[in-house]
């Protein structure tokens, strides 16, 4: 078994299906079966059975896919990395980020390499667990996150990490500026019942406390009609309809929203942290530092 086998063997694994995989691999159907066929020859091992107009994968070759993923990662990561040395780049910084921080995160890495323009940068968006998981196998050298109070005063952070604080925000619900609401300043939470809301499709922590404050309230959950991480639909959608969203005072008054306002809710107060999180002792490389100091700046 070799490496171009594997590659081979990933992208049938992506298919389920022999001929879509021979014609992403740029191969004819009869020639990719005697490749896999080789291939489980090899390893003595059958790797798929048919299914229908397809194919299923067995454990032994939900096993390999699994593997063969993290080492061929590994792999064009190394090679990546070496090409860098040949080429003059400087450092190479791995980092995750939720989605509230994808832009910022452009921002620092723009104004970074103005002064430091050689460094390589790996950006990975998943969910909080999942940065928590790649920090601590040190896939990345550090997350950016947002965190929604209480959570993070009630949260049971993990010992083998790091974490700094980095930004308390307000968060405020917006919508459209002749929106009912805006009209009619709601008393209550009782009062936003009967809208609806935009939510961040990729983030569960911001629906999870509202529906906690409505539950509290003895109300119905909060109708999450639309789920979207973009910015762009998010408004677009608050103009044109009744619904509501959730956003931090800080974007409100940085980001150019015309025909966007923020309800007056002094009867409910919600805020979002910011956290850097590291792996516990671990010394990070000069441009890891400078980037994360270009993020305190901007935030």
């Amino acid at each position: 078994m070799n490496l171009s086998q594997l590659r081979v063997f990933l992208v049938v694994a992506e298919h389920l299906n022999l001929s879509h995989a021979a014609e992403t691999l740029g191969l004819t159907q009869p020639a990719l079966s005697r490749l896999m066929a080789r291939l489980q020859n090899d390893l003595d091992v059958q790797l798929y059975v048919r299914k229908g107009r397809g194919i299923a994968l067995t454990e032994a070759g939900n096993v390999l896919r699994r593997r063969s993923e993290d080492v061929v990662e590994r792999l064009d990561e190394t090679i990546a990395l070496v090409s860098d040395m040949r080429a003059g780049v400087t450092g190479h910084v791995a980092l995750g980020v939720g989605p509230a921080f994808l832009s910022i995160t452009a921002d620092a890495i723009g104004a970074l390499e103005v002064s430091q323009p050689r460094i390589r940068y790996t950006i990975r968006e998943g969910t909080t667990q999942e940065l928590f998981e790649w920090v601590k196998i040190r896939e990345i050298d550090f997350a950016l996150l947002g965190w929604i109070q209480p959570e993070a005063d009630e949260a049971g952070f993990d010992a083998a990490l790091n974490w700094k604080r980095l930004l308390v925000d307000d968060l405020v619900i917006v919508t459209r500026e002749d929106h009912p609401l805006q009209k009619a300043t709601p008393k209550a939470l009782s009062d936003l019942a009967a809208y609806r809301w935009v939510f961040p499709r990729t983030s569960t922590k911001l629906s999870r406390e509202l529906h906690r404050r409505f539950r509290n309230a003895g109300l119905p959950p909060p109708s999450a009609s639309v789920l979207t991480s973009s910015l762009f639909a998010t408004l677009a959608i608050l103009r044109r309809t009744d619904h509501m969203a959730l956003m931090t005072r800080s974007s409100l008054s940085d980001q150019d929203m015309p025909g966007i306002c923020a309800l007056d809710q002094p009867w409910m107060e919600l805020r979002r942290e910011a956290f850097l999180v590291t792996l516990r002792g671990m010394q990070l490389p000069a441009p890891v530092a400078a980037l994360i100091e270009k993020i305190r700046r901007l935030l």
